[in-house]
């Protein structure tokens, strides 16, 4: 076992302080040797940092362990509601009063929208570890987006359409306009239709917390990471190499990580632009996304994660939240089962085209 010099503590200070009142020496030299050791004891424990900072365990490399599947559902909204203001903690009773009012939400949305005939409880929700913040945003301080740049626009999320449905006064009421635009417009060809029905998506980055399939399989080697969902796979190079050129280009980026001690590091960007910044808002291919993966126990992952977009967001975005390992698999999944919605759709709309023909003949007669 490697020896260390063992730091200063207030019970050595406290010794030494008795000791010296004992023997009654009052003196200036008492204060000098005293507030001399108090300041070494500064010293020295800044310089070593937090003693707290869990120290995990280690690949055969040596480098930090942090693979195993992770959970990381969540009841923190995006954005703080404008009813908390600059409040960054929930109480335990504001926070399940939040949970149910989305899920009031959720149940009422399912008994309108045109789906399978299911309630909103097969969606996994369960929350493996407590966060009462009152927003994923850690960065603006305000807990919300930071201005768009002037001309972009923000796709309205799940979120905004919940609290429009519980507070439709205080919504903005170009949120109702937009949906009411959702799936309209022609649908000539697949180029009409936008990238999720035709199963041309990749992974978010950076990840967040959704209405479910809030799992992420971490598998390492000494040179990559990969990140691994039931959809989609992140490969991380960790080899040090040069970046790539600005020519190459992918939905979800060209990925670059390294260890910064305890924490995974990651750098994202040469996204493609077929997609959006981040939140709905802009488009993606001026995006970078620093990710950081910090395991702080036996059981727990810090994750956090910085988005740049000059183009998009007249400032930096920063959220986080936890990761909770879970004793789970990750199964494949398929967009539409070999996407049949994407000929349904367009037979749809020549069938459409078909009866209005027949109706346009039956007035000229």
């Amino acid at each position: 076992m490697s020896e260390e010099k063992r730091k200063p503590t207030s019970c050595d200070l406290r010794i030494l302080w008795e000791l010296m009142v004992r023997d009654g020496e009052c003196t200036m030299r008492r204060h000098v040797i005293v507030g001399a050791l108090v300041l070494t004891a500064v010293a020295v424990a800044s310089a070593a940092g937090p003693e707290t900072q869990f120290k995990g365990p280690r690949t055969a490399e040596g480098q930090p362990d942090v693979h195993g599947v992770w959970n990381f559902s969540s009841g923190v909204p995006l954005q703080r509601p404008a009813a908390f203001a600059d409040k960054k903690f929930f109480t335990k009773e504001e926070f399940d009063k939040q949970r149910a009012t989305a899920r009031n939400g959720l149940a009422a949305i399912a008994r309108f929208a045109p789906v399978e005939a299911v309630s909103v409880d097969w969606i996994d929700t369960d929350i493996r570890v407590d966060d009462l913040r009152t927003s994923l945003i850690t960065y603006p301080e305000n807990g919300r987006l930071p201005a768009l740049v002037e001309g972009i626009t923000r796709l309205p999320g799940v979120e905004d359409i919940l609290s429009a449905l519980s507070d439709p006064k205080s919504a903005d009421p170009r949120l109702f306009t937009q949906l009411a635009a959702f799936g309209a417009g022609k649908k000539d060809s697949h180029s009409d239709l936008g990238p999720s029905e035709r199963c041309l998506l990749g992974p978010l980055v950076p990840i967040m917390p959704g209405l479910g399939d809030n799992y992420v399989q971490i598998i390492q080697s000494r040179d990559q990471v990969a990140l691994r969902t039931d959809e989609f796979v992140r490969i991380i190079a960790l080899d040090g190499k040069a970046p790539v050129g600005d020519r190459l280009r992918s939905w979800a980026g060209v990925s670059r990580g390294h260890w910064e001690g305890e924490t995974l590091v990651v750098e994202t960007r040469h996204f493609n632009n077929q997609s959006q910044s981040f939140a709905g808002a802009g488009r993606s291919r001026e995006k970078v996304v620093t990710e950081r993966f910090t395991r702080t126990s036996q059981n727990s992952i810090e994750y956090a994660a910085t988005v740049v977009d000059p183009k998009t967001f007249q400032d930096k975005v920063e959220v986080s939240f936890p990761m909770a390992r879970v004793d789970a698999h990750i199964y494949e999944s398929t967009c539409h089962e070999g996407n049949y919605s994407l000929p349904n759709v367009l037979s749809a709309a020549r069938a459409e085209e078909r009866e209005a023909r027949e109706a346009m003949k039956q007035v000229a007669k």
